[in-house]
């Protein structure tokens, strides 16, 4: 069975089953390549897709969808839009704000321009950050996550919130340090400055 934009759209609206079934059987594998080919999990994706399932209900109930495209690419964009906040989230917290002094930057869910640049240092990031210890990996994710650093020592069943606070700091370095020394991390910066500053 097959459905117009507008009827996938109301079935939405009204919460039909069938409607979102077939939404997850047609959109799902286009989420799942966004996130695949940019570091994410299967389970990433899922949620992605939860994420977007849900911005594009509220946007067809608040009637704030005009749509320039067919709905599947305006989904795509929803959920690319979501996903480079995260990945953007998770870079300005472990590494952008402290060395590159950059502002942060908020993506519209109705803008279909999308910097391949920041892309690439979402892309380098996850690199390295899937490339530290296991513990380190953990200890940022809850960093990532605002987890108190009580909370991150029960956790991890550190001694004491100092320790965590030091085991934090010193993942921290060493995910700076590899991005830094990086290659393409230099490539990528000068050229980003460059464009900035012609």
């Amino acid at each position: 069975m097959t459905y117009s934009d507008e009827n996938l759209l109301k079935g939405l609206k009204e919460q039909k089953v069938d409607c979102i079934r077939y939404l997850y059987k047609n959109y799902f594998p286009v989420v799942k390549s966004i996130v695949i080919k940019n570091s994410g999990s299967y389970e990433d994706a899922e949620d992605l897709f939860q994420d977007g399932l849900i911005a594009l209900y509220h946007k067809s109930n608040t009637g704030k969808i005009i749509l320039n495209c067919n709905l599947k690419t305006f989904f795509y964009s929803i959920c690319k839009n979501l996903w480079l906040q995260r990945l953007e989230r998770k870079w300005r917290l472990l590494y952008q704000d402290e060395i590159l002094n950059e502002p942060a930057v908020e993506y519209d869910n109705e803008e279909h321009d999308f910097s391949e640049l920041k892309l690439e240092k979402m892309r380098l990031f996850h690199i390295h950050f899937l490339s530290l210890p296991e513990e380190c990996q953990k200890v940022l994710t809850c960093f990532i996550a605002k987890i108190p650093l009580k909370e991150i020592a029960k956790l991890m069943d550190f001694k004491n919130e100092i320790y965590a606070k030091q085991r934090k700091y010193l993942c921290k370095n060493m995910l700076r340090r590899r991005i830094k020394n990086d290659p393409r991390s230099k490539w990528l910066f000068i050229y980003d400055r460059t464009r900035q500053n012609p």
